[in-house]
């Protein structure tokens, strides 16, 4: 299994001959996918037109199965529950070829003990990091806490071009008491390879 970053919450994932791309961007051109996954409507993450391919997209909290990937969709909220109104996000599980992946979109509140239930045990966490719409570094933490993922891989932090209106990656490195992470150009995962008992965060950079 082949993971790559393009940017905010958006990343490929390739696995032989199956492909799913999440939360598509403005910025994101090139991308193939058999399956097109979009948490929310509320930010610039749902521009499957730049996918390629005859894709389908599930864009809706429910259970969903094609070419034996199974896929759920969980929902939450976008946004704190102090804000005036609430915003939905759909948290995204996929199960492909044993191993259980969750992008969380823009989660931006911890996970209820049913929603946690729901995900249930997760290899791959996709993790919003960087705050305003989403959780930050801290809630990050909580939510990882609630989930006790194998491997993290942040996401909707500030990078070089993409959502620099929200925090850069350093202050939840440094809540995770992490430091002196070499970036990845691309995550070739082997299940076998996976860790038993502590989580392992991987930070990639951005293609």
């Amino acid at each position: 299994m082949k993971v790559n970053f393009h940017g905010n919450t958006c990343f490929s994932i390739n696995d032989k001959d199956f492909s799913v791309v999440t939360d598509p961007h403005s910025k994101a051109s090139g991308l193939k996918a058999n399956v097109v996954t979009v948490s929310s409507k509320e930010n610039d993450s749902h521009n499957v037109d730049a996918v390629e391919g005859e894709k389908k997209v599930f864009n809706w909290p429910g259970e969903y199965e094609i070419s034996g990937v199974h896929f759920q969709g969980i929902a939450t909220f976008h946004n704190p529950k102090e804000s005036k109104e609430q915003k939905e996000n759909t948290v995204f599980t996929i199960s492909l070829n044993g191993v259980h992946l969750c992008h969380l979109g823009g989660l931006g509140t911890s996970l209820t003990a049913e929603q946690t239930e729901e995900i249930g045990d997760v290899d791959i966490l996709f993790l919003p990091v960087g705050g305003k719409n989403t959780i930050d570094a801290k809630k990050a933490k909580e939510v990882i806490e609630q989930i006790e993922p194998r491997i993290i891989i942040p996401m909707a932090y500030c990078d070089d071009d993409h959502n620099c209106d929200v925090s850069a990656l350093q202050p939840f490195l440094s809540e995770m008491g992490t430091k002196d992470i070499e970036p990845l150009d691309e995550f070739i995962l082997k299940r076998s390879e996976l860790p038993d008992d502590t989580s392992k965060i991987v930070v990639l950079n951005k293609k």
